[in-house]
């Protein structure tokens, strides 16, 4: 591409971009509660500081700094006066050298956020704000900044803090969608469903999701994508299969937490259904498939049965042993195994020897997946599942399909590994339906390790395929039941992008690439384990720019590092007046309840309730590197972002990308030129107009030319509905990871475009 070379200044540009940032940052009104400035000494009610906690100067300014090592932090303490309504923090933040720190109320998630800086960012050298729109649920609050780094290094830090309380959260009006489901999607998706009475300042789901909804209209997000089924099952009222539901960290307002659970729940799906149409939202149900019930009371762990040849569901291991568990840490999260957790962990006995719901066993094998996607059995669970969730909830408007979580190999929705599957009825199937003959003796005792060998060696590619086919099919099967009479909606799966396992696994990306109504969506951490960023791989998220990928868009997968103290069960106190109040979940009466903590040493922190779990997130214009990329390199056409709680923290930069990005068509657009680095242009001509959408995946500021055939003359910017100026030779700022989308004449062409940085940008 040649770039344009210029010498002039782009100011007379700048109003460009302006203008879709002038309607994105129309602030709530907000009265001043509190202020700190952190550089200054409070009394001890007011102030509290663990681990060599000082006040410092940097090139940025002063500011009060954690001590270097883990669980170093220091807080402040605030009284608000209205309980319940919206309150923003504002904390100002030194940008000055590495940190990872988490900004959180101390003892729940109502008031949660952390930051990274430095490591693949440029240091600004300034400070910088985290704006973070939270609900109290008490009149005594506060707010704490913490290390969050498990070894020495990368401090918290903060030079003030201010609070304001919020009138309320004004719906963001999005001007370029139409609100007939034809347009991009953007929105939540958690992985998590058990934290609501612990998040958002609410003491249940419904006060949940009353914030969830206030929060997504004020930030222009309109989809929700969450478990109905999770590690042991639905959480809807099935008559399939046994229901375990459960809330956990219920947060009293006396800071006191609680774990209550039913098997009988009513159906909040109905109720979140209900107001999402009145809302204008759209909900797809998420499915985590690593236990059914149903399938769990049918499953045979017995090794010498199987190897005598009776029949399993279980998946049948390379090493002649049977997946007999997940193994790993949902194990524990079946109500079934509630009441006597407790009693296991108020006695200190080793959960190693605990008697697991349906007699599930960990025998130190690899994360798999339990049972077999081949088996009939296990086929006639799932798919009786998935239609009884379209025959509940498929004719509310706002259900858009269902997902379902391949994030890691123990998802039975497919074998999750090539060391899977070599029962007596696949391997009987496969030589049935291929023609090829095991040279291995049917009633050997060893005779599934000897099938691995040997499918795996001569046959390999014929295995995977067989396999990859088959479980094509059932998807297809799934797909018709989910989109019979409402072709908008689709059958999404989410993994990770790139992983190993997945053709092994049985899932073949390229026999979905044009499979309508089956759409893939990777799961990109936001932050990885290792705080290292991950660009998206360009060369496996598409062979060539545009419409080529696989990918529908993405899922930022909101990462949480997790510091644990000592972590309780126990059981509730009689004397707890509360208990019988909490005891409810969605009006009925709960099952179980048990209080829970997590406790630490005193270090000087006002209560001794506490939650240290944070999900953190990079610093200033970085935060929106993701979302430039997802449509830059993925052209995506659905963006969520979440994982345990909601992130509220970012509401401004998400507000202006809303405002472009859900004007967009949820169709392909086709790529501009030969190169989408660092800026990608695509059209499309829908319905006889052409769109057209810029974006800038560089922290730096770039003028684009867009270069036009048949010149359109006028455009609509689709953040804002105003119409501009488009000549042939078409001058747009772009700010740094900054989208912007236009709509023109259908018979305008965009023929190529060139750029240059911005006089004086770095």
């Amino acid at each position: 591409m040649n770039t344009w070379k210029t010498s002039r200044g782009a100011a007379g540009l700048v109003w460009l971009v302006a203008a879709a940032a002038m309607a994105a940052e129309q602030p709530p009104a907000q009265r001043p509660v509190a202020s700190f400035d952190c550089t200054k000494e409070y009394p001890p009610e007011s102030y509290f500081a663990s681990g060599d906690v000082r006040v410092t100067e940097s090139a940025a300014g002063r500011y009060r700094e954690a001590g270097p090592k883990p669980l170093s932090r220091f807080g402040y303490r605030f009284a608000i006066r209205h309980v319940g309504k919206p309150h923003l923090a504002v904390v100002h933040y030194p940008d000055d050298k590495p940190r990872f720190m988490g900004v959180m109320d101390g003892t729940c998630y109502d008031l949660t956020t952390g930051v990274f800086t430095g490591r693949w960012m440029p240091l600004s050298g300034t400070m910088r704000q985290i704006r973070l729109v939270f609900w109290p649920r008490w009149e005594d609050c506060s707010i704490v900044l913490a290390n969050l780094k498990q070894a020495e290094g990368e401090p918290a830090a903060a030079a003030s803090i201010e609070i304001f309380e919020l009138d309320t959260l004004p719906a963001l009006e999005v001007p370029g969608d139409h609100g007939d489901g034809s347009r991009r999607e953007l929105g939540f998706q958690f992985e998590d469903p058990c934290g609501v009475s612990g998040s958002e300042g609410a003491m249940s789901r419904r006060e949940w999701l009353e914030r969830l909804i206030a929060y997504a209209r004020y930030t222009g997000q309109k989809t929700l994508v969450y478990p109905i089924v999770w590690y042991s099952g639905p959480w809807y009222p099935s008559a399939r299969e046994p229901v375990s539901y459960f809330e956990w960290a219920t947060t009293a307002r006396d800071r006191r937490q609680y774990l209550r659970w039913t098997t009988q729940p009513e159906d909040w799906v109905a109720e979140l259904l209900k107001r999402f149409e009145e809302s204008g939202m759209e909900f797809r149900a998420s499915l985590t498939l690593l236990r059914l019930g149903s399938l769990m009371k049918q499953m045979n762990i017995d090794l010498d049965s199987i190897k005598a040849g009776r029949d399993t569901i279980n998946n049948m291991l390379f090493n002649d042993l049977v997946q007999s568990s997940t193994e790993d840490w949902t194990m524990e999260y079946d109500v079934r195994n509630f009441a006597q957790l407790v009693a296991f962990r108020e006695r200190g006995k080793d959960l190693s020897k605990f008697p697991w719901a349906y007699g599930e066993v960990r025998r130190q094998l690899p994360q798999g997946a339990v049972f077999n996607p081949l088996h009939p059995v296990v086929q006639k669970a799932i798919l009786g599942l998935v239609q009884e969730i379209v025959d509940r909830y498929g004719r509310s408007p706002a259900f858009k399909g269902i997902t379902f979580n391949v994030m890691w190999p123990s998802t039975f929705i497919c074998f999750g590994s090539l060391k899977a599957g070599y029962d007596d009825y696949t391997v009987g199937r496969f030589e049935k339906e291929t023609g090829i003959r095991m040279p291995v003796d049917g009633k050997a005792p060893d005779r599934f390790s000897k099938r691995y060998a040997f499918l795996t060696g001569a046959h390999r590619e014929e295995w995977i395929k067989w396999r990859c086919a088959n479980i094509h099919e059932l998807l297809r099967h799934i797909r018709d039941m989910v989109v019979r009479g409402r072709p908008d909606r689709s059958v999404t799966l989410n993994l990770y992008a790139g992983a190993p396992w997945l053709r092994e696994g049985g899932l073949d990306l390229d026999l979905l690439r044009n499979e309508p109504g089956i759409e893939v969506v990777p799961l990109y951490p936001a932050v990885s384990s290792t705080l290292a960023y991950e660009a998206l791989p360009r060369e496996i998220m598409t062979k060539a720019p545009g419409p080529a990928s696989v990918y529908q868009g993405t899922w930022f997968f909101n990462d949480w590092t997790e510091i644990w103290g000592k972590y309780t069960w126990f059981s509730c106190d009689p004397k707890d007046e509360q208990t019988s109040r909490l005891a409810v979940i969605l009006g009925k009466p709960a099952e179980g309840i048990c209080r829970t903590n997590c406790a630490f040493a005193k270090d000087g922190f006002w209560w001794d309730t506490q939650l240290r779990i944070v999900p953190t997130f990079p610093g200033g214009d970085e935060f929106m590197k993701h979302y430039a990329e997802a449509v830059g390199v993925l052209d995506a056409r659905r963006i969520t972002s979440g994982g345990l709680i909601l992130d509220k923290a970012h509401s401004e930069p998400i507000r202006r990308f809303a405002l472009a990005y859900r004007a967009l068509p949820a169709k392909p657009f086709q790529t501009v030129g030969n190169s989408i680095n660092p800026v990608a242009v695509r059209t499309l001509v829908d319905d006889g107009r052409r769109y057209c959408y810029l974006v800038n995946q560089e922290r730096r500021p770039v003028e684009v030319i867009l270069q036009a055939d048949n010149p359109p003359g006028r455009a609509t910017d689709l953040a804002t509905g105003r119409e501009v100026d488009a000549p042939g030779r078409w001058p747009i700022v772009l700010g740094p990871y900054e989208l912007r989308s236009f709509g023109l004449a259908g018979n305008a062409k965009i023929t190529g475009f060139s750029t240059a940085p911005v006089a004086g940008s770095k």
